[in-house]
């Protein structure tokens, strides 16, 4: 059976919320809801679908999809104080987004397990932070990584298992905060998008 891009779309689908949750960082998300994003990734994946060359690549071509988007979203954005209503369009498209785990409880677990990540991440050091996000939340593998942050195999799978344990503890200390985003300099956090 084919790999369609509905299927392809469904299987990554939550690492790909977590890539562009990630990259857009807080800001960004203040005046743009990453599950917009997603969506109009989704929409670009179908469209450009015929381009994916090998369907075995199809996750890795689905997050180059998503970090450009973003990258794109961040451009446009930089300097601008808010977005013109006059210039928005809706988007109108067939496929089905809608994820049938979305429910508002559901929905408020996603976004607090997203919220305490990007919290434990932002105490990370930076080489800590992008190992991770590259081989745990883009899934590169560690010869991609080490190509891309000048390091050998084995010094990123090294690299990687420290900022996993420092993860771990970083997150550990945030769920012993209580509610996410609560902790000190973090203001609290409505579930409810």
């Amino acid at each position: 059976m084919a790999l369609t891009p509905e299927v392809a779309f469904e299987r990554y689908r939550d690492r790909l919320l977590s890539v562009i949750y990630i990259r857009m960082g807080p800001d960004l998300r203040t005046r743009m809801d990453p599950e917009d994003v997603l969506q109009e990734v989704a929409i670009e994946a179908i469209n450009c679908w015929s381009t994916l060359e090998d369907p075995a690549n199809a996750g890795a071509w689905l997050v180059t999809l998503a970090r450009r988007k973003v990258a794109r979203i961040i451009r446009d954005q930089v300097g601008v104080a808010a977005r013109d209503p006059r210039k928005e369009r809706g988007i109108r498209t067939d496929f089905p987004m809608a994820d049938r785990r979305s429910g508002p409880v559901t929905r408020a677990d996603r976004k607090d397990r997203l919220i305490l990540l990007e919290a434990a991440l932002t105490r990370l050091t930076d080489d800590h932070r992008e190992v991770i996000v590259l081989a745990r939340i883009e899934g590169l593998s560690a010869k991609e990584i080490g190509e891309r942050m000048g390091r050998t195999e084995n010094a990123v799978h090294l690299l990687l298992g420290r900022a996993l344990r420092r993860l771990a503890k970083e997150l550990k200390v945030e769920e012993e905060r209580g509610e996410p985003g609560g902790g000190a300099g973090h203001p609290p956090v409505d579930p409810a998008p």
